[in-house]
């Protein structure tokens, strides 16, 4: 059964140049020009296998990979079929250029031998290489794009479909599939990693050169070499933290779906203050405020609210709500309330409503900052209570007092 080809209804982050900014090559079911030589990799190029080992692509890249290959191997059968002289290629070794443009070496026998290859040998070989760039693409434990979803489906589909329906039709429809994908910026960015690569070969060939010819009588060398790959591995293990760093903070930004420019300026100037007027953990003066939920069910394992400001009553007050979760395969939704209490009677004065977060699939919970309005009482109290997917109240968060203004000692 033919699989789904459709991605008409895929955008990207350059819809205007979608079609005119590089037109895909076409491929028709004739392949009326002329025959088309597999070309010898440069110099400047990088296996594909090793690029695949170094580096994980992103969807357009792994599309753009694949249908460069189909086209070429493609080009090749037909030539071949004609009697036009095509050399037979060696899918398991195309190259990348430093164009970002996919070539395909010929196969061992250039296919000048006359020997008959194994039957399907090309086609087992490209259905590899398609596995290969689908699997590179996917992102094991983060959340799925949806747009990244179809262009990899493609891929499977083209793996499937390929050892019946032949390398000329599936390397047609890749070559469809890939309009809805940048494909000039697509090669940019392929050349940038194959340039990196190759950058890295050289440097690592010149360090094994000069050791090679430092010779056995430079102990003041070794030491200095010994003291440069130190210095390397601690500037590397900075590079390290600071790319962990950053990984945190697209983690909070995805996750939180707030302006985090104004969250980081409240929680600096709370963490200044150093006398916060409120807390949870500060002695109430009032009655008890009896919580309208357990601290914890369901996949709910906690519920923290912290106050950002100075709160007091008759005025807004900008609170921290972080709810932990039990990790699930799959997007959860968490919505919650605040509820205000008297402290003074007890009385549940108010319930204000709070705001909806989904946490990505295996997420450990969610964080949000929000501005609740006090009432004009002498002693509130503040609590968050979550609806979905369990209930769970946090701590109150109180402001004001009840007792007298002054008191003498």
């Amino acid at each position: 059964m033919a699989g789904v080809w459709s991605v008409t209804d895929l955008t990207t982050g350059h819809p205007a140049e979608l079609r005119d900014a590089v037109p895909a090559p076409g491929l028709s079911d004739g392949y009326d020009g002329p025959p088309v030589e597999p070309v010898t990799a440069g110099s400047d190029g990088v296996e594909l296998t090793r690029l695949l080992a170094l580096v994980r692509l992103t969807a357009p890249q792994a599309l753009e990979v694949a249908a460069a290959v189909l086209a070429e191997a493609a080009r090749a059968e037909v030539s071949d079929d004609r009697g036009l002289g095509g050399a037979r290629v060696a899918p398991e070794q195309a190259v990348v250029g430093a164009d970002g443009q996919v070539v395909l070496a010929s196969a061992p026998d250039g296919g000048q031998s006359g020997g008959a290859q194994p039957p399907g040998r090309t086609t087992a070989a490209l259905t590899t290489v398609l596995a290969d760039l689908a699997a590179s693409a996917r992102r094991p434990g983060r959340p799925v794009d949806p747009r990244a979803a179809q262009l990899l489906a493609v891929l499977d589909t083209a793996a499937t479909e390929l050892p019946d329906a032949g390398v000329p039709a599936v390397a047609g429809r890749l070559q469809e599939a890939a309009v809805v994908i940048d494909r000039g910026a697509v090669r940019t960015e392929l050349a940038a990693l194959v340039k990196a690569i190759r950058q890295r070969a050289g440097t690592s060939a010149g360090g094994a050169q000069s050791s090679a010819t430092a010779g056995r009588g430079a102990p003041a060398r070794r030491a200095a070499r010994g003291d440069t790959r130190t210095a390397v591995r601690r500037i590397g293990a900075w590079l390290v933290s600071v790319l962990l760093l950053a990984a945190v903070v697209t983690v909070e930004v995805v996750v939180l779906r707030d302006d985090i420019a104004a969250d980081i300026a409240l929680l600096l100037d709370a963490g200044r203050s150093g006398s916060p007027s409120s807390s949870t953990g500060a002695k109430p003066d009032g009655l008890p405020v009896v919580p309208p939920a357990p601290a914890a069910a369901g996949s709910v394992t906690g519920v923290d609210l912290r106050p950002l400001t100075r709160c007091a009553p008759a005025a807004p007050c900008t609170l921290r709500l972080m709810v932990r979760l039990v990790p699930a395969p799959e997007p959860q939704t968490v919505t919650w309330s605040y509820r205000i209490v008297d402290r003074c009677t007890g009385a549940t004065t108010a319930t204000v409503p709070g705001g909806t977060v989904t946490v990505p699939a295996r997420g450990r919970g969610a964080a949000t900052v929000g501005t609740v309005a006090l009432p004009k009482l002498p002693a509130v109290a503040v609590v968050a209570v979550t609806g979905h997917p369990a209930a769970a109240a946090s701590p109150p968060v109180s402001a004001g007092s009840c007792l007298p203004a002054r008191q003498s000692g």
